[in-house]
């Protein structure tokens, strides 16, 4: 029985978003100011992202990120606002290399799946992770 209940528990974390998975990609991102510029993605799950970014964007901006998802042959668009900001510093947080932290839009359908798809795949490889 306890097995049975890790399991949900972890599938829970996984359907709330709660678990964010390595995942490094290009994006293209497209600031409210206009602004636009290649970086990287560094980790996702259905609620946000964290991406690597030396010039750090404006607190609270809007942003699109445009990527490709695995196994996917058109381009993934994610809309967010940019929620917390970790510029160079000596000692990183969390190893994380410079970047902000992009909480996404409400993903629905089309959009959310592949997401998902990249963390039960994740998940799948290393079932630590959702512990």
């Amino acid at each position: 029985m306890d097995a049975d209940r890790r399991a949900g528990s972890e599938k829970q974390r996984m359907a709330r978003g709660m678990l964010r998975v390595p995942f490094v990609r290009r994006c293209a991102l497209a600031f409210e100011d206009g602004r636009e510029v290649s970086a990287f993605i560094v980790n996702i799950n259905v609620l946000g992202a964290y991406i690597a970014m030396d010039d750090q964007p404006v607190l609270g901006h809007r942003v699109s990120c445009t990527f490709r998802a695995p196994g996917k042959d058109t381009d993934l668009v994610l809309h967010g606002v940019v929620t917390w900001l970790n510029p160079r510093q000596q000692h990183p947080v969390h190893s994380l290399p410079p970047g902000f932290g992009l909480k996404l839009d409400p993903l629905e359908g089309e959009d959310r799946r592949p997401i998902e798809d990249v963390v039960e795949e994740y998940v799948a490889r290393n079932p630590q992770a959702a512990r």
